[in-house]
């Protein structure tokens, strides 16, 4: 039976491949960053980000924080209106069996 030799160590092979996969993954990058150019689309008009006065970038990062804001308030509610219906689960679980005060 023949024995077969096995190399001795094995990270140089590892870091040649680590390192190959990471000029892949740059050229990549590099690539899609080429091929994506920022697009605005209003009312179904497509206008390149890239000519864009300075007012119409300024009313972009307006819009763009008050969507972001408009968000986070409608997280915010979702999140008091389950508070608010717990509360109303757990008062009426409290009041359950108990007598209630006679009309007048």
């Amino acid at each position: 039976m023949a024995k077969v030799n096995k190399p001795e160590q094995t990270s140089e092979l590892t870091e040649i491949v680590t390192e190959q996969i990471g000029d892949f993954n740059s050229e990549a990058a590099r690539q899609a960053e080429v091929l994506r150019t920022p697009k605005i689309v209003i009312d179904g008009i497509e206008y390149d980000a890239d000519y864009l006065s300075a007012p119409a970038k300024g009313a972009i990062a307006s819009l763009q924080f008050s969507e972001a804001k408009l968000m986070a308030l409608q997280n915010e509610m979702a999140i008091c209106q389950t508070a608010y219906f717990a509360y109303v689960k757990c008062l009426k679980a409290e009041l359950e069996g108990k007598p209630r005060k006679a009309d007048g």
